[in-house]
């Protein structure tokens, strides 16, 4: 316990933030109605991002695992961080479009914060 520091704290309210936003984005379902004629791309892109974070979560847990045990090995947290960051913009920017959706623009920014400040961790 007494290897665990402000970094690997860091890198698992990374992870865990970034597992639930992506499970969340890949089971999410859009409310029946007349506004869920969305385009196809936009739903393949929508699953593809929250894939992409939810590797991306297991990829930041698997780095403070690493560093916990301190096995030596090499891992790219921050190009992995800085890819969370940019799958969060990539997102704040779809929910930019009419109608403006404020609380996944919130957490998407938080994300963004989250990401790049692990990536300041891992530099």
């Amino acid at each position: 316990m007494s290897r665990i520091g402000a970094e690997e704290l860091a890198a698992a309210v990374v992870a865990v933030w970034f597992l639930a936003t992506g499970v969340v984005g890949l089971f999410a379902r859009s409310a029946p109605g007349r506004r869920t004629l969305e385009p196809t791309a936009l739903r393949v892109g929508r699953k593809i991002r929250a894939s992409l974070f939810v590797l991306g979560a297991l990829a930041v847990g698997g780095d403070a695992i690493i560093h916990v045990l301190d096995l030596g090995i090499a891992f790219p947290g921050r190009i992995v961080g800085l890819g969370l960051a940019a799958l969060s913009v990539w997102g704040a920017l779809e929910a930019l479009r009419p109608p403006i959706r404020w609380a996944r623009l919130l957490l998407l920014s938080v994300g963004f914060v989250l990401a790049v400040a692990y990536a300041g961790f891992r530099a």
